[in-house]
């Protein structure tokens, strides 16, 4: 496979629905450890939450900030992101969600009640997302595809982006045992925070956690 064969399509409605069953997947790869605490041993409530949200607009996970890299029309990787200001908007929407899946029966009220709690403490790892910058939430190219430029041409058109919308940098989080680490500093991020949790590494075996960044040139 050479690199000119990778192409770069924003996600519409259609889209989304063929590449659906491969979203949470995808999105649980970029931190197995922190989503596998936060949503609980029943994998199929994170998925329904994934489905949910990535058919819809204006949360986490949703297909409305997801540039996918399609190979011969196969799905090769996504990178999902946003400007920092819809984090919080985006995170929160992620609860009216979750209620929706409780009064349909698709999910406890008890896990409910638990994701909320470990994702409010899982929370701390993360330094505050600020306004002016461009947030990756996740970039994951699934197995076949890795190594073969994939992620580089997700994360240099996210750049280009950025740049172009104005943002003075581009930023994301990242487990310190995550190989993406190196792949990240190779294209220029630096890390500017290392949070770590006593009690969640010492019971659930959290790496620290990083926010790494890299500053945008101001347009001309």
């Amino acid at each position: 496979m050479n690199r000119a064969a990778i192409e770069l399509v924003r996600a519409d409605s259609a889209l989304a629905e063929r590449f659906a069953a491969l979203m949470p997947g995808l999105i649980h790869a970029t931190g197995p450890v922190s989503y596998a605490y936060q949503f609980g041993a029943r994998a199929e409530f994170f998925d329904e939450i994934v489905f949910a949200s990535w058919r819809g607009r204006d949360s986490l996970f949703s297909h409305d900030a997801t540039t996918l890299a399609l190979v011969d029309g196969e799905l090769a990787g996504i990178e999902l992101g946003f400007p920092g200001r819809e984090f919080y908007p985006r995170r929160a929407a992620v609860g009216a969600i979750v209620s929706d899946l409780v009064s349909r029966g698709r999910a406890s009220r008890d896990e409910a009640l638990a994701l909320s709690a470990r994702a409010e403490k899982a929370s701390y790892l993360n330094a505050h997302v600020p306004g002016g910058t461009y947030y990756v939430h996740a970039l994951s190219v699934r197995e076949p595809w890795r190594g073969k430029g994939v992620g580089a041409r997700l994360l240099r058109d996210a750049l280009e982006r950025a740049h172009s919308a104005g943002h003075r940098a581009l930023q994301l989080d990242v487990l310190a045992d995550n190989p993406a680490v190196a792949f990240y500093r190779a294209h220029g991020l630096a890390t500017l925070s290392e949070t770590r949790s006593p009690d969640l590494t010492r019971d659930h075996g959290f790496p620290s956690e990083l926010r790494m960044a890299i500053a945008l040139q101001s347009k001309a």
